[in-house]
């Protein structure tokens, strides 16, 4: 998926939530209205899919209803993270780099 897409997919589960929310009377509107503002000012186009990354996990900091929509794509980057990072170890490791495939290794865990 290239980067709009993800943006607009993301935009999408955020709005569906709001949506529902509304409907079940789960939120009222002064909350879905800034909801949106904060979806205009930080997922505004274009985005790169690292700034993706980095600006989906604050997005439920203020508000906890759109964990829904943000988890799945934290959770695909970590994912990224851990296969990008096994094969640099991997690759380090068959080249004799032991301390540096361990250091590697540490850092990932670190984070």
């Amino acid at each position: 998926m290239d980067p709009e897409e993800k943006r607009q997919k993301l935009e999408r589960d955020i709005l569906t939530i709001i949506v529902e929310k509304l409907q079940n009377g789960q939120m009222d509107t002064e909350r879905a209205k800034l909801i949106a503002k904060m979806l205009l000012d930080k997922l505004h186009p274009p985005l790169t899919l690292e700034q993706i990354y980095q600006v989906a996990p604050v997005l439920d900091n203020e508000f906890s209803e759109l964990t829904k929509a943000v988890l799945p794509i934290m959770q695909e980057h970590d994912e990224e993270l851990r296969t990008v990072t096994a094969s640099h170890a991997e690759k380090l490791i068959q080249s004799g780099k032991i301390e540096q495939a361990e250091d590697l290794l540490r850092k990932a865990l670190d984070k």
